[in-house]
C-alpha cells in the first residue's frame, strides 16, 4: 500500500511538472476574419541573435570560428556579442558579428549592442541587485523583455523540478533542456514591460556563455553550444529596405522592427490598410488590418491591446480590423494537449513589437 502511494505521488509530480502551466483559456474569435492576403514579397528577413558572451568574458569560452560555424547551421545573418566588461571581440569583427559590451552601472545591467544601441538587459530579474534596473526607461533604450536567465532565476522552485523532471525523462526525450520555455512566465514579464516602460522597443537575449569545451578539431564539443543556443531565442527582424551592414541591423533594432521567436518557431505578423504595408511601430490608421500567418500545430495566438486580450484564436492565419486607437501585440503559446478550455503544457513561442494604431 504505501509503494502504491509512492508511485501515485511519483506519477503526480511527473504529470504536473512535465505538463505545468495549465491554463484556463477562453477562445475569442468574435473580430476575427480570413486572411486572403500573403506576407509582401517585398519586405526582407532576417535572423539576428543578441547577447552572447564569448573567451572575452571571465565566465565564457567560445571562440569567434565557433559562432560562425554556428550562424552557417542556423542560418543566422547577424551576431551582436556582448561581453563583460570589455569589447575586445572588436578584432575579430566580421561584417556580420559584432562586438558591444555587457556592463554594470549605477541604473542597473546594461548592454551596449555595437558599441552603439543601449539595451536594459535583465529587466526580469530581481534575484541581483546589480541587474535590477533602477533608473529611468528611457525611449532610446531597448528593452530586453526575454532574456533566458530571468526565467531561470524567477521561480527557482520551478527550475529545480523541472531539471530533476527532465532528468527523470532523458532517457525518453534525450534533451536535458526539454521544455525550457515553460519557464518563461511571459504574460507577468509583458505585465511588467507596459506597468513600467511602455512605448520602448522590444527585443530578446540569449545571454549565452559556453562553461565547457572540449576541444581537439576546429569545432569541438561545446557545453551550451552556439549551435543548439541559437535555436533557443531568435530576433525575427523585418525590414522594407535590404540590410547590408551594421549601421543597417543597429537603425532595425532602434526601431524596433522584429518579434521575438522560441524554439525556431515561425511567423509573420504585419499590418495592412489598402496598399499600404506596416510593420512594427509604424503609425498605421485606425481601421488598418492586424495580420498573422503562424503556421504551427497547438498554439493559441493571442492579440491585446494595450495589453488586453482583443483576440484568442487557435487559426494559423487571419486578420483583425484595429478600430480602436493603441498599442497591440501578439503573444503566441505551444500546448501539448487540452480539455475543454483546459490547456495543459502552455508555454511561449514568440512575442512580437507593437503596432502602433493611432486616430488620423
Amino acid at each position: 500500500m504505501v509503494l502504491f502511494f509512492i508511485i501515485i505521488l511519483f506519477l503526480t509530480f511527473l504529470f504536473y511538472v512535465e505538463f505545468r502551466p495549465i491554463k484556463k483559456i477562453k477562445i475569442d474569435e468574435k473580430s476575427i476574419s480570413s486572411l486572403s492576403e500573403s506576407f509582401p514579397e517585398e519586405i526582407y528577413r532576417y535572423n539576428v541573435i543578441s547577447h552572447i558572451h564569448t573567451q572575452f568574458s571571465f565566465d565564457s569560452l567560445g571562440k569567434p570560428s565557433d559562432i560562425r560555424r554556428a550562424m552557417e547551421v542556423n542560418e543566422i545573418d547577424f551576431v551582436f556579442v556582448t561581453d563583460h566588461d570589455n569589447d575586445n571581440y572588436r578584432f575579430f569583427e566580421d561584417g556580420k558579428v559584432f562586438a558591444g559590451i555587457e556592463k554594470n552601472t549605477p541604473d542597473g545591467r546594461l548592454l551596449l549592442l555595437g558599441n552603439e544601441v543601449p539595451v536594459i538587459s535583465h529587466p526580469n530579474n530581481f534575484e541581483f541587485e546589480h541587474y535590477r534596473w533602477k533608473g529611468e526607461f528611457k525611449e532610446d533604450h531597448l528593452y530586453e523583455i526575454i532574456d533566458i536567465k530571468d526565467g531561470i532565476v524567477w521561480n527557482k522552485l520551478i527550475t529545480g523540478l523541472t531539471l530533476i523532471k527532465n532528468i527523470l525523462l532523458y532517457p525518453f526525450t534525450r534533451n536535458i533542456l526539454h521544455k525550457w520555455n515553460a519557464l518563461i512566465p511571459l504574460d507577468k514579464w509583458v505585465d511588467l514591460y507596459f506597468e513600467r516602460a511602455k512605448g520602448l522597443k522590444l527585443i530578446g537575449g540569449l545571454d549565452l556563455h559556453i562553461k565547457l569545451v572540449y576541444q581537439e578539431h576546429t569545432h569541438g564539443i561545446l557545453i551550451p553550444s552556439y549551435q543548439e543556443g541559437f535555436k533557443w531565442l531568435v530576433n525575427k527582424v523585418f525590414s522594407k529596405s535590404e540590410i547590408k551592414d551594421k549601421k543597417d541591423i543597429l537603425e532595425a533594432l532602434r526601431k524596433g522592427l522584429l518579434y521575438i521567436s522560441l524554439k525556431r518557431k515561425e511567423g509573420y505578423f504585419w499590418g495592412s490598410n489598402g496598399f499600404n504595408i506596416y510593420l512594427f511601430w509604424e503609425k498605421m490608421p485606425v481601421g488598418s488590418s492586424i495580420n498573422c500567418d503562424f503556421r504551427e500545430l497547438k498554439t493559441v495566438k493571442i492579440l491585446k491591446c494595450n495589453n488586453s486580450p482583443v483576440l484568442v484564436t487557435e487559426e494559423n492565419r487571419f486578420s483583425y480590423v484595429a478600430y480602436r486607437a493603441g498599442y497591440y501585440h501578439f503573444e503566441v503559446y505551444e500546448y501539448d494537449f487540452k480539455i475543454g478550455n483546459l490547456y495543459f503544457g502552455v508555454r511561449p513561442v514568440a512575442v512580437t513589437n507593437i503596432f502602433e494604431v493611432v486616430n488620423v
